[in-house]
């Protein structure tokens, strides 16, 4: 089984907390960056620069340098970063980090750069927040046996979700979610877990059975979004299919990747919290 453990944070502030107006998560993300880059060069413990840049790409720009079988440059995170307003005047909000594999290990550090966050300061305004870490959970997937329908709901977009050149925005097909899930998963285990799911299930064979499961879009479609990058000036398309989709067909043979789905993100800017989904047997 690949590890997967849940970790909440609650940062609260006496007004609203500025963050993105259509992804909130993205605000986090961009100041993890910079609390990640502060924790390492303070830390006692990494004194040598070089160490401290490896660490530092180790956990939020890993690269491909050969190693792995990744058609990607920029290698998968070990974690995932979503949440949600607990106030309905925006001034709370739940931060859920998703740790995978040996970044379990790393708790402790991921929640003294939470910490440094909330100092930091946050949001459009860099307000200082109160920070309360909640809770951690180790995830205990559920294995049960699958029925012939398939509900799955779209929490944030699924950016750039590709299948074979063509991105798919108004709706998604389970032959576009089956491969881009698995071959995420394969990926994280290769460099975060042991590299056990690539030699379990034959890929090839899921990718092929995919194409049977008919689809059906009962409510969302387009969800427009965009970020602006602070440091670079860029602006980045996050736009993609929010809503429910329900499968129909034999979904034996994708038990145990479909366990994974509410946790794994999916698509591009998947660390930035987008690709959040829920899925469930009816």
């Amino acid at each position: 089984m690949f590890q997967i453990k849940k970790l909440f944070y609650e940062f609260a502030s006496p007004q609203d907390l500025g963050l993105h107006k259509d992804l909130p998560v993205i605000t986090f993300r961009g100041a993890f960056g910079y609390a990640l880059a502060q924790v390492i060069a303070r830390s006692g413990c990494i004194p040598a620069l070089a160490s401290q840049v490896q660490l530092y790409r180790q956990f939020f720009m890993p690269q491909n340098s050969g190693e792995y079988e990744s058609h990607n440059r920029d290698l998968a995170r070990p974690f995932v970063l979503r949440g949600f307003y607990s106030r309905p005047d925006l001034r709370s909000f739940i931060l859920e980090v998703v740790l995978f594999g040996r970044a379990i290990e790393h708790e402790d550090f991921f929640d003294k750069v939470i910490e440094v966050m909330s100092y930091m300061g946050i949001g459009k305004n860099n307000t200082v927040c109160h920070f309360k870490k909640l809770d951690a959970l180790s995830v205990v997937l559920n294995t049960q046996d699958p029925t012939e329908q398939l509900e799955v709901k779209f929490l944030t977009p699924c950016a750039k979700l590709k299948h074979h050149g063509k991105i798919f925005e108004e709706y998604v097909p389970f032959y576009v979610l089956l491969p881009r899930l698995v071959d995420r998963l394969i990926e994280l285990d290769n460099i975060y877990g042991d590299g056990s799911f690539i030699q379990e299930w034959d890929v090839h064979a899921m990718k092929h059975q995919a194409q049977m499961i008919a689809e059906t879009v009962v409510n969302g479609g387009v969800y427009l979004a965009k970020r602006i990058s602070g440091r670079t000036g860029q602006e980045m398309n996050l736009s993609g299919f929010v809503g429910t989709m329900l499968y129909d067909g034999d979904f034996k043979i994708f038990r145990e990747p479909l366990c994974y789905l509410p946790f794994i993100n999916l698509g591009r800017f998947n660390v930035f919290g987008c690709g959040w989904c829920t899925a469930r047997f009816i």
